[in-house]
């Protein structure tokens, strides 16, 4: 759709040759602020390092004991943080993200041209999401275009993905939505209250097989998909904003409950971890010449991974399910400290 169109994705008339071109010298963030999902610059992964004796957790007003305690506290729950930057967060355990179409042909759109000065920039920027796993290469018979907006300064850019007629055709997801405003009414009555931002809270939530295939995307260096949930889709929204209710209210958890699930995902990351790892050596034999990086990546892409197995299996989403949770958390109302559930679904 041409950038100052006003014509909505539903009247459109699209044909099997229509393409929209967007130069980026011509397209400001404020062009798209209210109908593209922007993309966090991701090009390189953050390694997390924490240190309990920084300034940011040593306080001089506490006693020895309290001090101590607070550390115990940050050890206990360590593998749920993560660097401040690109850090990936871990997957939630239960929620999965899924997209429905009602059936409709696959949209194949074609890339949108992308001026050589910036093709370093997108490649860094692509080159992290794949080192991050938040997605890879793609065969899919779907493809929505990328955007490509500079940034204020003129120089640097954002990304983000034109989902608009994926979402045109994306059943929605009824799930109530809290209000800013009804928010700001419970809190009146409160002298202390904290906020909490999860860091890059939609990449905790994967992808269905339909959904990776569905979310594809393509740019001038190539066709990709998401094995995390991206920005932009229509009901991840209220995919994470499900999520977030059940770690606070306790509602329902996985077949089996927590630990056993946690312990299925556990083996099946350390799997394909070593699947990763030994794919060059195992391929190689004294009657086989040695496959590139390419063979041996696609020979992974072409068989379904432990991890991908396990989410697109009837365990995967506790919603579908629906077997009550039988955690001892209590609900939000009667615990102080909630944090280290968010990350559990």
């Amino acid at each position: 759709m041409a950038g100052g169109s006003s014509e909505s994705v539903a009247d459109a008339d699209w044909g099997t040759n229509d393409t929209a071109e967007h130069l980026p010298n011509e397209i400001e963030l404020t062009d798209y602020a209210h109908e593209l999902a922007f993309l966090p610059d991701l090009t390189e992964q953050s390694s997390t390092t924490l240190d309990y004796s920084g300034p940011n957790v040593q306080n001089t007003d506490l006693q020895t004991d309290q001090q101590a305690k607070l550390v115990a506290v940050l050890q206990k729950h360590e593998e749920i943080m993560i660097a401040s930057g690109n850090a990936l967060p871990p997957p939630a355990y239960g929620v999965v993200c899924d997209i429905d179409v009602l059936g409709h042909l696959p949209i194949k759109q074609k890339a949108r041209r992308t001026p050589l000065r910036f093709l370093g920039k997108l490649y860094e920027l692509l080159k992290g999401l794949l080192t991050a796993r938040l997605v890879s290469f793609s065969d899919s018979p779907w493809a929505s275009p990328i955007v490509i907006v500079l940034k204020k300064n003129g120089i640097d850019i954002r990304l983000c993905i034109d989902y608009k007629r994926v979402n045109a055709i994306t059943a929605i997801m009824e799930y109530a939505m809290p209000l800013v405003d009804d928010l700001l009414t419970e809190m009146e009555a409160y002298l202390w209250f904290c906020s909490l931002d999860a860091a890059s809270g939609f990449w905790a939530v994967m992808m269905t097989r339909r959904a990776r295939k569905i979310s594809a995307f393509v740019c001038a260096l190539g066709h990709f998909e998401w094995l995390r949930m991206p920005f932009g889709l229509k009901n991840a929204p209220m995919i994470y904003q499900r999520m977030i209710d059940n770690a606070l209210w306790g509602f329902v958890q996985p077949k089996g409950g927590w630990a056993n699930f946690s312990e299925k995902m556990r083996i099946a990351e350390t799997a394909d971890a070593d699947d990763r790892a030994g794919v060059t050596e195992a391929s190689v034999s004294l009657n086989e010449a040695p496959r590139t990086k390419f063979e041996a990546d696609r020979a992974l892409s072409t068989t379904e991974s432990a991890v991908a197995t396990l989410v697109n299996s009837p365990l995967a989403d506790m919603y579908s399910s629906g077997e009550p949770d039988e955690s001892s958390l209590v609900p939000v109302l009667d615990r102080r400290s909630f944090v280290d559930d968010i990350c559990f679904g």
